[in-house]
């Protein structure tokens, strides 16, 4: 009996040791996620009026992210060995079919916090909350284990993008229709 205890304990704490690494909470404190995640939201979602692909950074347009900051919930970060920092988040979505969707990618950070580097690895189409969590986190974990989501491709129940005619431009960090096509 004190065998199967002990065996059951060191389970419960390796397995809720593996889920607490993937818990934003635990690399930034609130003011910190909250800048983190207006950051994000600066590469992932609309545009303000009058911002272009390259001015969308500029500290005019900072106030749009911020306040846009409650439409999202970002669901899940984990930062690896090499300090990619992997999130998945849940966002507003612009369709007809519903009104959410999730968001998977990774980044890095400097010292002081900005992002230096920024890749959107996967959209969820739209959909439920309870299915964006769990088809989100499984892209997730599929993504910080294998740094893509190569295997869905096809896969359109999991992702609206990447797809077979679009493509996420690292320069313009959008998701953009392949050429001749």
């Amino acid at each position: 009996m004190k065998v199967i205890i002990n065996s059951l304990t060191v389970f419960f704490i390796a397995f809720f040791s593996c889920s607490d690494k993937q818990d934003p909470r635990n690399y930034f404190d609130d003011r910190q996620r909250d800048s983190l995640l207006a950051d994000i939201i600066t590469y992932i979602y609309v545009r303000p009026t009058g911002a272009t692909w390259e001015t969308r950074f500029n500290p005019e347009f900072r106030k749009f992210y911020v306040t846009s900051l409650p439409k999202f919930k970002l669901e899940k970060l984990y930062r690896d060995k090499s300090d990619i920092y992997y999130f998945f988040i849940i966002r507003p979505a612009r369709s007809a079919e519903g009104v959410l969707r999730g968001v998977g990618g990774k980044f890095r950070i400097d010292d002081r916090g900005n992002i230096t580097s920024f890749v959107e690895v996967y959209n969820t189409p739209v959909g439920p909350i309870t299915e964006l969590h769990k088809k989100g986190t499984e892209l997730f974990n599929h993504m910080v284990k294998h740094g893509h989501v190569d295997e869905y491709l096809l896969n359109d129940e999991y992702l609206e993008w990447p797809n077979a005619w679009t493509y996420y431009d690292t320069i313009r960090h959008e998701w953009l229709v392949k050429p001749g096509i």
